[in-house]
C-alpha cells in the first residue's frame, strides 16, 4: 500500500490485468478501429495482452491512435525548443490548456519523438467518473487531482499531490505535466494561478521557495491550435461568467469536449518548451 494509491497510475505490474479486463469494452474497440485502421479485432487483442507496461501501452497503441489523430483533424504539428532539453532528465512542464486529451498527450508525442522522457501528467477527477476512462487515464500515466472538496480536505489532497509530483520528479526520474491553472483556458487569457504554484511548493523542505522551484526544472510549455474544435461548446460558460450568473456543467458535458477536441478539426498545431527557469526565479 501506497498514500498515493488514491491519485497515482498504474503500476507496470497491474497494467496487463487492466488492459484484458477492458479488451472487449465499446470504447477500447473504437479507439484501435481508428488507430489500426482494417486490422483485424483478434490481432490487436493479442498484442494487448501481450503488453506489461505503461511504455509499451504508450509507444505501441497510444502513440499511433494520436498520429491518427494528427493525421485526420489537423494539417500537422510542429515543435520548438525541445532540443534545450536533455535526455534522461525529468522536467516539470508547465502548461497553458486549451485541450482536454491533446495538450499533454501531443506533449508526449514530442517528447518520444526527441528521444525524452514522457511524463506522468495531471487529470481532473471529473474527467474519470466512467471506470473505463479511469483505466485508461491510468494507462497513459495520469494521476488525479481531486475536485469539488472541503476546504480541509483541498489542503491534504493538494499536499499529497504536491508530494507525488516530488516523487516522480526526484526520487523517480519522470517529467510531470500540469496545467497553469485549473480547467482549460476559455478566454485566451493565459496566465499561471498562484494556487498550483501554491500547490507544487507544499512539499518542498527548503527554506527558500525559489530554491525549491529550482530543484524541479520547472519548463514553461505553450501548445497553440490554430481552430479550437471546441470554441462554440465554450460560449455558454463565458457568458454566464460575463452576466455574473453561476454556471453549471450539463450532464455528460466534459465527455462532449473531449471527444469534439481529439475529432475536430484544429488545423496547424505547434508546441513550444522554454528553457528552465533558473534566473527568472533568482530575481
Amino acid at each position: 500500500m501506497s498514500k498515493f494509491d488514491a491519485i497515482r497510475p498504474f503500476y507496470d505490474s497491474e497494467v496487463n490485468e487492466a488492459i484484458v479486463s477492458s479488451l472487449n469494452h465499446p470504447m477500447m474497440k473504437a479507439i484501435m478501429n481508428f488507430a489500426y485502421p482494417g486490422v483485424d479485432e483478434n490481432v490487436w487483442q493479442e498484442q494487448l495482452k501481450r503488453t506489461h507496461s505503461i511504455r509499451d501501452f504508450q509507444i505501441n497503441f497510444a502513440y499511433h491512435a494520436l498520429k491518427k489523430v494528427l493525421e485526420k483533424s489537423s494539417e500537422g504539428l510542429s515543435t520548438s525548443g525541445f532540443e534545450n532539453l536533455e535526455p534522461n532528465t525529468s522536467y516539470l512542464f508547465i502548461s497553458n490548456h486549451r485541450d482536454i486529451i491533446l495538450d499533454t498527450s501531443l506533449l508526449n508525442v514530442s517528447l518520444y519523438d526527441h528521444g525524452l522522457l514522457m511524463t506522468a501528467s495531471a487529470i481532473g477527477d471529473n474527467l474519470v467518473q466512467k471506470d473505463f476512462l479511469l483505466k485508461l487515464s491510468k494507462l497513459n500515466r495520469n494521476f488525479v487531482i481531486q475536485r469539488g472538496l472541503s476546504p480541509r480536505e483541498l489542503l491534504m489532497s493538494s499536499k499529497l499531490v504536491s508530494e507525488f509530483i516530488y516523487q516522480l520528479l526526484a526520487k523517480e526520474n519522470r517529467s510531470v505535466w500540469i496545467a497553469q491553472k485549473e480547467g482549460r483556458t476559455k478566454d485566451g487569457n493565459d496566465a499561471t494561478h498562484q494556487g498550483v504554484l501554491k500547490m507544487i511548493a507544499m512539499a518542498s523542505n527548503e527554506n527558500n521557495c525559489m530554491d525549491y522551484f529550482k530543484k524541479l526544472r520547472i519548463v514553461p510549455v505553450s501548445i497553440s491550435y490554430e481552430y479550437d474544435p471546441t470554441d462554440a461548446l465554450k460560449m455558454p460558460q463565458l457568458l454566464a461568467e460575463a452576466r455574473d450568473e453561476v454556471y453549471k456543467k450539463e450532464k455528460n458535458e466534459d465527455f462532449v469536449n473531449l471527444m469534439s477536441g481529439i475529432i475536430g478539426q484544429k488545423k496547424r498545431i505547434h508546441i513550444h518548451v522554454g528553457k528552465i527557469l533558473n534566473e527568472e526565479l533568482a530575481n
